[in-house]
């Protein structure tokens, strides 16, 4: 009895899996050549060409939406530091002071440190994670070259491996 209740054992479908070329060997993406070229983008401006005024220019009002913010990868974070902050910091000096003005300022200077105070934190912290993946990659890479000059069958694949490399390393330093 099948699955659903069918009778009988479950019918094999006329759809196959194609085969594969026998080649054991893994391939990473970075191993391969681009698909794309990039070399038609647009002309980005020198550093001489940009000034203030080029740049308050290109500032619109919908540059500045919740959605925009709460995208930013530590934006999230740092409001949480700041509302807790200005929590923390308004209830101590409403309960110890009595006074709502003095605490409403207390409140509105906690949220600023935390805000900013979350922020740094932040981002260190994307820093160093960012950073330790730069070198896992890097260290990959050489690990991956060690091994591609050391095999037999070196010529053909290295000559593959180093035009990608090249290729990466213009498109870092541009």
């Amino acid at each position: 009895m099948g699955w659903f209740g069918g009778s009988g054992p479950a019918k094999l479908s006329p759809v196959t899996e194609l085969k594969q070329e026998n080649d054991n060997k893994q391939k990473f993406l970075e191993d391969l050549p681009p698909k794309f070229d990039d070399s038609n983008q647009q002309k980005q401006p020198s550093p001489q060409e940009i000034t203030y005024w080029s740049v308050l220019k290109q500032i619109k009002l919908s540059d500045f939406t919740v959605e925009r913010f709460a995208k930013m990868p530590c934006f999230k974070e740092a409001m949480m530091t700041g509302f807790q902050a200005m929590a923390v910091l308004g209830g101590a000096t409403l309960v110890i002071q009595r006074n709502v003005n003095r605490s409403v300022h207390w409140s509105v200077c906690g949220f600023l440190l935390g805000n900013i105070l979350g922020w740094n934190q932040c981002r260190s912290i994307r820093k160093k994670q960012l950073e330790t993946m730069d070198k896992a990659r890097r260290v990959n890479r050489e690990k991956v070259a060690k091994k591609w000059e050391n095999e037999d069958d070196k010529d053909e694949r290295l000559e593959q491996f180093k035009k990608v490399q090249e290729y990466y390393n213009n498109k870092k330093n541009n």
